[in-house]
């Protein structure tokens, strides 16, 4: 593989952990935050991208933002990343999209998101390019819409990861059936396992690796029959946002290396998630 292309919501995050909960008229302390990133890029194309940049590939990410400063910190942040930004589009009557994370005392997370592009994210002649020259087209969260018609023009010899969310409005019945039909790459958790399966149901390609996730559990790597089962390690922390993209990102960078061991591969997702989590020391 020379080219990646990963396709979904850009958003700009700001996760805290507070020193209790939410109450109605009432303060309540913030315990814990990001001291050198907040807010910091957030979006699943990103946390994908990332391991990929260590590859061989050439990484790119399709996404949309607004005429805004943030629009300009989520560019400058994707470029530091060593991601190609050519194919981050700019919606003029938008803002770009902003989550704030608020984890609770117990770990609960509260999660207030702002889309501000909601429905008006189109594919320009540079993100068209992008992805029909893809050697890998990775889908994330994002417009089921244009996730169609990526799969519609990316490159019948290209290879197709299907990031899985438990989302419907992002991943509707349509469009889980047609990565069903084309991905050759499925990563998704343990609650997310009935909607593969049942998109995969009738398929007419080999099967495809399957890298499935279940929170501290071992990482369960499928490949037509076979199953392998690779340890997390035991980690302690308050903000996994990002993790399961990552895991993903890094899985897709050890295939693009040429690595075919279903068990390799999701220890290198393994690896590239635990880094992540590893900077997340300072919330939790």
């Amino acid at each position: 593989m020379k080219t990646a292309v990963t396709i979904g919501y850009a958003s700009i995050d700001y996760p805290a952990v507070l020193d209790g909960y939410f109450k109605a008229d009432h303060t309540v302390l913030i315990k814990q935050r990001p001291a050198d990133a907040f807010p910091r890029p957030g979006g699943c194309p990103i946390y994908v991208a990332r391991p990929l940049v260590t590859s061989t590939c050439q990484t790119s990410m399709v996404t949309w933002v607004g005429v805004d400063d943030m629009a300009e910190r989520f560019r400058s942040w994707a470029a530091r990343d060593g991601i190609d930004i050519a194919g981050i589009a700019t919606v003029d009557s938008g803002v770009t999209p902003m989550c704030f994370m608020i984890y609770q005392e117990d770990g609960s997370c509260c999660c207030c998101f702002d889309p501000g592009l909601l429905g008006q994210e189109k594919l320009d002649s540079t993100q068209i390019a992008l992805i029909s020259g893809a050697d890998l087209l990775a889908v994330t969260v994002g417009p089921p819409d244009v996730g169609m018609q990526a799969l519609e023009l990316v490159a019948d010899d290209a290879a197709v990861a299907w990031v899985a969310k438990n989302d419907p409005l992002s991943y509707p019945e349509s469009l889980r059936a047609a990565l069903g039909r084309r991905a050759d790459y499925v990563f998704c958790n343990v609650h997310e396992r009935e909607w593969i399966d049942n998109a995969l149901d009738g398929r007419e390609r080999p099967d495809p690796l399957i890298i499935e996730t279940n929170g501290s559990e071992p990482v369960k790597a499928e490949f037509r029959g076979e199953i392998e089962f690779v340890d997390v390690p035991t980690l302690c922390f308050n903000d996994a946002s990002g993790a399961g993209d990552t895991l993903a990102g890094g899985c897709l960078a050890a295939i693009a290396g040429g690595e075919t061991s279903p068990e390799l591969i999701a220890a290198a997702g393994i690896a590239a998630s635990t880094a992540l989590l590893k900077t997340r020391s300072t919330v939790g």
